[in-house]
């Protein structure tokens, strides 16, 4: 999580804690060249779905993929996926993975709970980096 907030620090990204309506409980938005992220702390399960959340938005802000949901010409799941192939990127490399997996972690909740993030999450990096085919 330290490295998540070093890199927004570093990019002059504020972070700031918002009521949200709304399940996700994350957003966030650029505007004038700088970029927003707001986390509704309420709506956060824990360190591993902060971290999550965290993450996710600074891909948006460091990919700049953004979307206008009256905008149909910027595709919304391009944009998601880009944040997360982003997120998954800088916070675990494949190497780690496979070296976690080697070590014996080979169940999902274990690599998700050794590198501290959501089952979601590491079940979205294992298929990115091809360790896992999803069936």
């Amino acid at each position: 999580m330290e490295h998540m907030l070093k890199i927004a620090q570093d990019n002059d990204i504020l972070i700031v804690d918002m009521p949200m309506y709304g399940k996700e409980g994350a957003m966030s938005q650029c505007m004038d060249g700088m970029c927003i992220i707001a986390i509704d702390h309420l709506k956060v399960s824990g360190l591993a779905d902060l971290k999550e959340k965290t993450s996710h938005e600074l891909g948006h802000c460091m990919t700049g993929a953004f979307y206008d949901e009256t905008c149909p010409v910027i595709p919304r799941g391009r944009c998601e996926r880009r944040a997360t192939v982003w997120a998954i990127c800088n916070t675990f490399s494949r190497q780690k993975i496979i070296k976690a997996i080697r070590s014996g972690l080979t169940e999902l909740w274990q690599l998700a709970e050794h590198f501290d993030v959501t089952e979601h999450f590491m079940k979205e990096a294992l298929v990115y980096y091809g360790l896992y085919s999803g069936e």
